[in-house]
């Protein structure tokens, strides 16, 4: 029994030592990455400094090619190390869950020793014991017993807290690997969209210098650029002037970067390619339901149908964000706010669009309502460090998220946000 309860212990303290020399190496090999991508950003940034030339075109490209294979790179070691995070942790569940079920034993026999002597008055257990020794003897072990229950009772709080506090940590570790998988679904996307950009580049020239001066200096050029950038939203059938007009005026009503705002709404809905494919109840209810969380998913159904209610439609005409594999649907429209969160800014989006009750599925009030929520947490500033903060807080709800998830979506906003804000025409950029 001994030899075995060693052997176990050992092998966890290996098998945790393990696990945590891989969580290190992909942390380590992260960092290199990082170190890469910013070296590519200062050559990009050098050659965006200078005339453009078909060369420098491609070379630019390319570079952003590499730069974001490379940070595909990274987020697989990044899910790699959330997964390894995961083990470790359900390893440290599985442990308190043993430590609790000895602990759970030793204190039955304990409250059987106690209960027994309960039941004998001390004459009783006087004449059981030959001797006064013995008899004080059997009153010390009743004490001693006592004593141990009390300290087994409350190892046994200590580790309903520390279990509890790692279902949570589990919980978060889950989360972020699901945040994580996304983002690098949307970069895959970005490289195949910035070798189409190359591509088509190389076609209109044909590699020829002239050819592409020429191009460069039509105005459809750059708005083409600019519509590569929202692509997704353009895709939902929002014109670009639309995009442009609805996002400065929320952006401006409430004072922050309208391609920040511009940057937030495409990574958002770009994470959600499904937008608009989905129904509440298959998407959004029965998946919580399936999820083990009912209570999540009366919340969202009563907010959804509150918010059908006030708009006069029928709960079933309307889509929703499908139930991806990765986690539970629902979320509306281009900004992608779920039903009990809109609620928190309808008053709001009220106030500022005019349209009471605003509509979720509409561009100029779900464009409203995301600027809000971004002017709330602190995009006002317009800093890069208000802004990450703040891009921090959409995907999250925490300004100061240290979760690797969040890392690389503050990190793709503002990589966006500089991309489009180059391309906007002057009177938006102006604002």
């Amino acid at each position: 029994m001994i030899l075995a309860l060693f052997l176990s212990l050992l092998f966890f303290d290996f098998s945790s030592a393990y696990i945590q020399n891989e969580i290190a190496d992909r942390e380590r090999q992260i960092q290199e990455l990082e170190r890469q991508k910013d070296e590519y950003e200062k050559q990009i940034a050098e050659k965006q400094g200078i005339s453009r030339t078909l060369k420098g075109e491609i070379f630019i490209l390319d570079t952003q090619i590499k730069k974001l294979q490379l940070e595909i790179k990274s987020l697989d070691l990044a899910i790699q190390k959330t997964g390894f995070e995961i083990s470790d942790t359900s390893e440290k569940i599985s442990e308190t869950i043993s430590k609790t079920s000895r602990i759970k034993e030793s204190l039955a026999e304990f409250i059987r020793i106690v209960d027994k002597s309960d039941k004998e008055n001390l004459m009783e257990i006087l004449f059981k014991n030959r001797n006064l020794s013995d008899f004080f003897g059997n009153l010390e072990n009743i004490r001693t017993s006592q004593e141990k229950a009390q300290i087994a009772m409350q190892e046994l709080r200590n580790l309903k807290a520390e279990l509890e506090a790692q279902y949570e940590e589990l919980e978060a570790r889950k989360v972020e690997q699901v945040g994580l998988r996304k983002i690098q679904e949307l970069q895959k996307w970005e490289v195949d969209s910035k070798k189409g950009e190359k591509n088509n580049l190389l076609a209109a020239t044909k590699g020829e210098e002239r050819k592409f001066q020429e191009l460069a200096r039509k105005t459809d050029q750059d708005i083409q650029r600019l519509r590569d950038q929202i692509k997704f939203l353009l895709g939902q059938g929002i014109s670009l002037e639309d995009a442009l007009s609805y996002g400065q005026l929320a952006a401006n009503r409430v004072g922050i970067r309208p391609a920040f705002l511009l940057a937030i709404l495409d990574v958002e809905s770009g994470l959600g390619r499904n937008v608009g494919t989905g129904n509440w109840i298959d998407d959004m209810y029965n998946c919580y339901l399936r999820l083990g969380r009912p209570s999540r998913a009366e919340t969202e159904k009563r907010a959804f149908f509150e918010i059908a209610g006030k708009l006069g439609i029928d709960p079933n005409s309307v889509k929703v964000s499908a139930a991806p594999n990765y986690g539970c649907g629902g979320a509306m429209g281009p900004a992608q706010f779920i039903a009990s969160t809109w609620l928190l800014y309808e008053a709001r989006v009220a106030e500022l669009t005019g349209h009471n009750p605003p509509n979720p599925w509409s561009i100029e009030d779900s464009f409203m309502a995301a600027a809000v929520y971004l002017a709330n947490a602190g995009a006002t500033k317009k800093t890069q460090a208000a802004e990450i903060a703040a891009a921090n807080t959409y995907l999250s709800g925490k300004a100061n998220c240290r979760q690797s998830a969040c890392r690389y979506y503050s990190n793709l906003v503002l990589s966006k946000s500089v991309q489009i804000e180059r391309e906007l025409p002057s009177p938006v950029a102006s604002q």
